[in-house]
């Protein structure tokens, strides 16, 4: 053999040697970030089922019962081409009494022409919860419940179902603080002491208004609901989960899915306003959704309150898009302050971190002499509550 063929198989050996552990450290690293990702996936599912024991187990103990899943806006009160009326949907207000008027003010509210919608969380983490309820009550504001408010009037039935349950010598010898009007203070160790300080705070006439409040508002004429977290694509919306409208946030694919395929972007948001380079990042993202979309079960996702997996707002977008035109419907949503101000093709998110000094946020509706809706956003700064 001459040294040229030696030399020749020498450097053939060596580079098979190479591939061979390239090979093997590639195959190493893939298995090990796919078992990470099972491992996450399995995470998230575990998350959120177990977010949801603490509202099935309201449930169970029959706290629920008189929960309003969905109700319609008075059709007097909807704008038309020829009432020259304006729906006014306000994201989450958390106790902010004053920036709620300031908000009003800013947008020349008047109550012969104007409705104003609450999209949850009016009450909790600011210093007035009872002056926002009776704001709205005088106003004959609709609204949804929010999380905040499910918080607070569980914390209350736990309370009742307590003094109901045993005597208490101690909260009989509790002195009345805010009259016969208001709900009883003794309260036990359920429920969060914010929820039970929210409570004490309201009379029972403000209790009984938040407890009336649905889930859902569905305005048919504008083909819109008004909810405070969101809504399950595919899912019709008397069908969706309680706890999923007033607490999700993302949506993730049960884990016999999620091992099917290498996950892709999330989807995102749009505005009027990005530039180029935000523009085609975007385009990316919601064309990985789209790939996504195509492939998966709406009605097989599960909601959860973090922000792992898929914004469900992106998805809903994308659900609306492969529907006929007739069934499309906008949803308009509070609750994600880290998100902040959020616009979609088919989804509004209000909620704007006015208790931690962002804005209070004000979908602003009407509908032109033609026939088109109009929307708008309207927006005034939030001085921080410190608590």
């Amino acid at each position: 053999m001459s040294r040229v063929l030696r030399d020749w198989l020498k450097r053939w050996r060596v580079c098979l040697i190479v591939i061979v552990l390239a090979i093997v450290a590639l195959s190493v690293s893939y298995t090990a970030l796919y078992f990470d990702r099972l491992r996450l996936d399995r995470k998230l599912y575990e998350s959120a089922k177990k977010s949801q024991h603490a509202h099935d187990d309201a449930d169970a103990l029959g706290r629920l019962d008189h929960l309003t899943m969905m109700q319609s806006l008075p059709r007097e009160v909807v704008p038309t081409a020829d009432n020259g009326r304006r729906l006014i949907v306000i994201g989450d207000i958390h106790a902010m009494d004053q920036s709620l008027d300031r908000l009003l003010n800013h947008i020349e509210y008047d109550g012969a022409t104007d409705h104003i919608v609450a999209a949850g969380d009016m009450v909790n983490k600011g210093p007035h919860s009872s002056r926002v309820i009776a704001r709205l009550m005088e106003l004959g504001a609709s609204a949804v419940r929010g999380n905040h408010e499910d918080r607070v009037l569980l914390a209350l039935a736990a309370a009742v179902e307590q003094e109901e349950s045993r005597e208490s010598e101690e909260c009989d010898k509790e002195p009345k603080t805010k009259g016969d009007n208001s709900t009883s203070s003794c309260f036990q160790a359920d429920g969060k002491k914010r929820d039970r300080k929210t409570a004490h705070q309201l009379s029972k006439e403000q209790i009984k208004w938040l407890a009336e409040r649905p889930l859902i508002l569905s305005a048919e004429d504008l083909a819109m609901y008004v909810v405070h977290a969101g809504l399950v694509p595919g899912i019709r919306p008397v069908d969706q989960d309680p706890w999923a409208v007033m607490n999700m946030r993302s949506l993730i694919e049960p884990p016999r899915r999620l091992t099917q395929q290498v996950p892709g972007q999330n989807g995102d948001f749009y505005e009027d306003h990005f530039d180029e380079d935000q523009d085609q990042d975007v385009a990316q993202e919601r064309k990985a959704d789209e790939d996504v979309a195509a492939s998966i079960a709406f009605e097989d996702l599960i909601p959860i309150d973090t922000h792992e997996g898929r914004k469900w707002a992106a998805l809903w977008d994308l659900r609306q898009s492969q529907i006929r035109k007739a069934d499309r419907r906008t949803v308009v949503y509070g609750h994600d302050a880290k998100r902040g101000l959020t616009i979609g093709k088919y989804t509004y998110g209000l909620d704007s971190a006015c208790v931690n000094g962002g804005h209070l946020t004000a979908l602003v509706i009407h509908v032109s002499k033609k026939g088109h809706v109009k929307r708008s956003i309207r927006q005034i700064r939030c001085k921080k509550y410190k608590r």
